[in-house]
């Protein structure tokens, strides 16, 4: 896969997920302008620390990523396994998406309460 597909490829995944690109990179602390830049294909493959970085806010396998960007090669054999980890991240991305479906105002709410319990 070239740069230009796997691009196409990664903002396929994003918007998959409902995500805009500010999005994944508060949630995979990518730079925005990166992730911009490897979806237009600007940019060289991923290193695959920026993989694994980006696999869990676009629900992919991180091996698939692997595969996907050419670090890897497709064996068929992919770890269904999942960790706790894994399991605790997709319950809040669930919570997130349900958080961004909200109106503004009831978002706005939910933000200063998230800060007021950060904060104490």
């Amino acid at each position: 896969m070239n740069n230009t597909e796997f691009g196409l490829y990664l903002r396929k995944k994003r918007e998959e997920r409902k995500l805009s690109i500010r999005q994944l990179n508060t949630y995979s602390g990518v730079s925005h302008s990166y992730i911009s830049q490897l979806e237009r294909g600007n940019r060289g493959i991923p290193s695959p620390d920026v993989l694994k970085k980006l696999s869990k806010p676009l629900a992919v396998d991180y091996k698939e990523l692997m595969i996907q960007a050419g670090h890897m090669e497709n064996t068929g054999i992919i770890n269904e396994e999942k960790t706790k980890e894994d399991l605790i991240y997709e319950s809040k991305m669930k919570i997130a998406d349900e958080i961004i479906k909200l109106p503004e105002e009831k978002r706005k709410i939910i933000e200063e309460l998230l800060r007021t319990f950060k904060n104490n």
